[in-house]
């Protein structure tokens, strides 16, 4: 508990640095967004105009080196980093449409400096996903800690790895998703003073997702209809609980009616189809769809602004470890578990469809797999939920094998992200430092920022999943807790 929090901090940290200012999705709207929440008219001043501002040039248009995978960021020395330099932007959240509790908590790390407070607030957003984790590891029951590990481990390479560190809300959004549905299961289990805990994990999860994008208050909702589902008694105890999900419910609403995010969503959608029209779509899209979630490991989805490529080896190892490793756990099975995996995998297929057809789209126009991360590790983690008269047990071989195949995935992911940014992708050398064209005024280079980085990923992964290749027995079962959920229900 204090080695492998220390070791995924380094290994997050990485990310933090392997990438320039301005380099996740849409960070010129983002950083806007967070520049101007401050409230300081030396950061974000009026232009005369209601839908524009005025903010530094690093913060307006960062990302001279996007769609381009062989331009460096070293485009970013003709941008005016001098303090007091301001240009005019119509992009921000200025009149609504994203919530404000992100934006608002990164402003408090604004200062002149753009490159330091970039670089902070990706290692403050990395200190929170470290800062949970260990705080849900020490609060949930034993047996349910195998889902904590195992969730993060086999759907965050690479995509999940390069949001967490970066300034997107897209890294609330999957913290806040991925944490709260399994602090909901703890808070519905666990006993005594723990209970407060998971409690507060879970509220504080809440604010996070719905506070970051609109469309994670619609997953933390899924999310915790999942956790209920999987913890469902016929108990007064289990509906009393039930108090907490409902405030979390309540908290995404208020946030999402708060941001106008329903006006937005609704912008994107075209007018009715002819049933002759629409048809064809849908089937269309449910065929492309898995494309979508294997994104995630980078088949056929870039990261950063979608054109940093990633090599079969890495997508194919993660999908591989995610396989292998998920067929072990489902021999772990009940009609709960069931029925919440297959709604999961329902949820997983209609949401991007819905809205695409909906939108006149088709699978790879808009819809890009970072907004189904959060609820792809609550069906991860749902396929790791062990009954209690059951257990999920790796082998030591297995769990090696995925080990070394994810720290193999990493190890490359890791340096094309860095490469793309230092030279372009077209100049492929072993060594980092190497005719570099960005970096950043730190002591740090390239290489030891990509070595220490993945030894350090490396390291984390089997401390963690070595030390819970199997669910601990509960001796004190309940077998009547794995009966039909809908009648539990």
């Amino acid at each position: 508990m204090i080695v492998a929090p220390v070791l995924v901090f380094a290994a997050l940290a990485a990310w933090a640095l392997s990438s320039p200012v301005g380099a996740s999705p849409d960070d010129d709207f983002h950083l806007t967004s967070i520049w101007c929440a401050t409230g300081n008219s030396d950061y974000c001043a009026p232009s005369g105009d209601d839908g524009t501002r005025l903010v530094p040039p690093a913060v307006a248009n960062p990302a001279c080196f996007a769609y381009d995978a062989e331009k460096s960021a070293g485009c970013q020395n003709s941008i005016d980093f001098t303090e007091g330099a301001t240009t005019e932007t119509a992009r921000g959240n200025f009149a609504g449409g994203y919530p404000v509790v992100y934006y608002g908590t990164m402003s408090l790390f604004v200062g002149q400096d753009v490159h330091a407070s970039v670089v902070i607030m990706r290692l403050v957003n990395v200190a929170l996903f470290v800062a949970l984790g260990v705080a849900l590891y020490l609060l949930l029951p034993e047996r349910r800690r195998q889902i904590l590990v195992w969730q993060w481990a086999l759907t965050t390479v690479p995509l999940g790895l390069f949001a967490l560190a970066s300034t997107n809300p897209s890294s609330w959004a999957i913290m806040g998703v991925g944490y709260g549905w399994l602090a909901l299961l703890g808070f519905y289990e666990a006993r005594g003073r723990k209970r407060i805990g998971l409690g507060a994990v879970f509220l504080l999860t809440a604010v996070m997702a719905s506070g970051s994008r609109s469309d994670a208050s619609v997953l933390f909702v899924i999310a915790v209809l999942a956790a209920a589902l999987l913890a469902a008694e016929r108990n007064r105890r289990f509906w009393v609980s039930s108090l907490l999900p409902i405030a979390g419910f309540i908290i995404c609403g208020l946030l999402f009616r708060a941001s106008r995010s329903a006006d937005v969503v609704t912008s994107a959608v075209n007018e009715p189809l002819g049933l002759g029209v629409i048809v064809p779509r849908i089937a269309f899209n449910l065929t492309e769809v898995p494309s979508i979630w294997t994104g995630i490991f980078g088949q056929s989805w870039g990261l950063g602004w979608l054109d940093t490529s990633m090599p079969a080896i890495v997508w194919g190892s993660c999908l591989a470890a995610l396989i292998g490793a998920g067929f072990v756990a489902a021999r772990s099975s009940s009609k709960r578990k069931t029925v919440v995996v297959a709604l999961g995998a329902l949820a997983l297929a209609a949401i991007p469809v819905t809205l695409l057809v909906l939108a006149g789209k088709d699978v790879g126009d808009d819809y890009q797999p970072r907004y189904l991360l959060p609820l792809i590790v609550v069906f991860v983690g749902a396929v790791f939920f062990a009954p209690r008269s059951q257990s999920i047990v790796l082998s030591r071989a297995q769990t090696c094998l995925i080990v070394v195949a994810l720290s193999g995935a990493h190890l490359v992911a890791l340096y094309l992200n860095t490469r793309r940014y230092l030279t372009g992708i077209d100049a492929l050398t072993p060594n980092l430092d190497a005719g570099r064209e960005w970096w950043w005024n730190t002591a740090l280079t390239p290489n030891v920022v990509w070595i220490v980085g993945s030894l350090c990923f490396s390291a984390a992964l089997s401390a963690l999943l070595l030390s819970h290749r199997a669910t601990p027995v509960d001796e004190k079962q309940d077998l009547s807790r794995e009966r039909d959920s809908v009648s539990a229900l």
